[in-house]
């Protein structure tokens, strides 16, 4: 079976300064490609906030699924903190198998309606509250990761980091977003084995617009994908 592996470097950021090397950032890779389901920390305490926002199912919004336990998610925008309408999104639990989903990493991909809303969850059974976990998405396919992004020890997670990731599969890919309020990166798909080349910049995140200059796309993004990729180590594959 084949693997995503992340690498980390530093990357100053282009819009002002602020996260160093002295914080002792680190990632950690939070899922396997040869797991079946992503294992989160622990949910539902000050500490460690819902990895998913539900709703009440709305009668008019598409059902996925089957059975009449039925539960909907809210994607936010990691910097406005604003729904997160026609955003691509991973939604999975700890705990239950998703009986729509045939992958084995028992990751639903889907799209966001206009309202930043998934489609609804129909279930024979309900699922724990606190085991959904809902994520931004790049890419798709079957093979998947997050990272988080976390202090020295792990003993400290950073919510609102700019993050780069290089996807280096059959066509490199540059991706670029912010951490949400447990430290995780959006979750990358794809459809074969690739590495992942994760940079952290470093940014001031009390400024919203730096955030977003922060991770606009640049003209030489796809040669930049391509440049990195062609450089990493042969043992990357």
């Amino acid at each position: 079976m084949t693997s995503i592996r992340p690498r980390l470097r530093a990357l100053p950021g282009r819009a002002g300064s602020g996260i160093s090397a002295a914080l002792g950032i680190a990632v950690l890779l939070l899922v396997s490609a040869c797991q079946t389901r992503p294992t989160p920390p622990a949910v539902g305490t000050p500490d460690a906030p819902d990895m998913a926002e539900s709703l009440a199912p709305d009668a008019s919004s598409p059902v996925i699924g089957q059975g009449r336990h039925r539960v909907q998610f809210l994607l936010r925008d990691t910097i406005t903190q604003e729904p997160a309408a026609h955003r691509p999104f991973a939604l999975s639990h700890a705990d239950v198998d998703l009986p729509f989903v045939t992958e084995e990493k028992d990751v639903y991909q889907g799209i966001t309606d206009a309202q930043g809303r998934t489609p609804v969850i129909a279930l024979e059974r309900a699922a724990p509250a606190h085991g959904w976990m809902l994520l931004e998405r790049f890419g798709s396919g079957p093979f998947g990761e997050r990272m988080r992004v976390v202090g020295a020890g792990g003993t400290r997670e950073f919510p609102g980091v700019a993050y780069e990731v290089v996807v280096c599969s059959s066509v490199p890919q540059l991706y670029r977003g912010v951490t949400n309020a447990m430290g995780d990166t959006a979750y990358f798909a794809s459809a074969g084995q690739a590495t992942l080349h994760v940079s952290v910049m470093a940014y001031d995140g009390s400024d919203a617009q730096a955030l977003k200059a922060a991770i606009a796309p640049a003209a030489d993004d796809a040669q930049r994908a391509r440049h990195q990729c062609a450089a990493l180590p042969d043992d990357a594959d």
